[in-house]
């Protein structure tokens, strides 16, 4: 029963990991590309940077949760992987928050234009924070 319940929790992680992947693939794709008249790319990469986001923090909650920790809300598994060093600047990431949270809930086309601009610097540091925790996941 117990070797069940590890198999389900690491078939949980690898199917969350996969989509973790593919988003920040896809907002890795689209981050850079010039910015046109119509701001499509603009908003194409809040949404990617929001699914990312996302997936980032469900992922370890549920890595979390594997490790006996219960733990709902993003700012505390920000909070938590900083303190277990998978992520570093914790403050950096608590304002990834504050921009996720802003840009889920609202537009506003110079509020977007910030966004936008602090996302530029948002994705190397979710690449680095993917392929750290998807190596402890994928070591196990």
């Amino acid at each position: 029963m117990r070797e069940q319940l590890i198999e389900k929790y690491e078939f949980i992680h690898l199917i969350k990991l996969d989509k973790w992947r593919k988003e920040l693939e896809a907002l890795e794709a689209v981050y850079l590309k010039p910015t046109l008249e119509d701001r499509i790319n603009i908003d194409a990469t809040i949404r990617r940077f929001e699914f990312t986001f996302e997936l980032f923090w469900k992922t370890l909650k549920e890595f979390f949760h594997q490790k006996g920790l219960e733990i709902n809300y993003p700012r505390d598994v920000i909070k938590e992987a900083y303190a277990d060093q998978l992520i570093h600047n914790e403050s950096l990431w608590i304002q990834m928050l504050k921009d996720r949270n802003l840009s889920s809930h609202t537009y506003d086309r110079v509020l977007a234009d910030e966004i936008f601009q602090n996302i530029k610097s948002y994705v190397p540091v979710l690449r680095q924070a993917f392929d750290k925790i998807s190596g402890m996941i994928l070591e196990k």
